[in-house]
C-alpha cells in the first residue's frame, strides 16, 4: 500500500514514497563518489601537515648547522648535517660577519607536486 488511494486524503498521498525504477541506486552512487571525496581530502590533508613538519625539520637543521658553523665548530656542523631530511639540499653563505644556512628538499604526491620545502638560518659569527 506505497501509493495513495482515492479513499486517502491528498496531504497523506503526498508523504508516501514513489518507487521508481530509474532513481533505484543512486544513493548508494551518490555515497560512493562522497566517500571517495573524503577519503581523497583527508589524505590530502594528511599530506599537507607532512609538508608543514618537514619545514619545521629543515628550519631546524639549518639552524643547527648555522649555529656551529658561527661557532666555527665544524665536526659538531658535520654531525647536524647528517640529520637532515633524505634528499635534502645544503647550502651555506658565509659573509664577514654573518652565517646563512638555507636547507631545501622536494617532495610530491603522486601528481601532486614537486612541492620544494626549505628552512633558512643565519646566525652572527663568534670570534672570528
Amino acid at each position: 500500500m506505497n501509493r495513495a488511494t482515492k479513499d486517502q486524503p491528498r496531504a497523506v498521498a503526498r508523504f508516501l514514497p514513489v518507487t521508481n525504477a530509474a532513481h533505484r541506486g543512486m544513493v548508494t552512487f551518490e555515497l560512493a563518489i562522497g566517500l571517495l571525496a573524503a577519503c581523497l581530502a583527508t589524505a590530502l590533508l594528511g599530506w599537507g601537515i607532512g609538508l608543514v613538519g618537514l619545514q619545521a625539520r629543515c628550519t631546524e637543521s639549518a639552524g643547527q648547522i648555522a649555529r656551529q658553523l658561527g661557532r666555527d665548530d665544524e665536526q659538531a656542523a658535520a654531525q647536524a648535517r647528517g640529520r637532515v631530511p633524505d634528499g635534502a639540499a645544503v647550502q651555506v653563505i658565509e659573509a664577514a660577519t654573518e652565517v646563512t644556512v638555507l636547507v631545501s628538499v622536494e617532495r610530491s604526491w603522486g601528481a601532486f607536486g614537486p612541492v620544494t620545502i626549505q628552512g633558512r638560518a643565519a646566525t652572527p659569527t663568534e670570534g672570528r
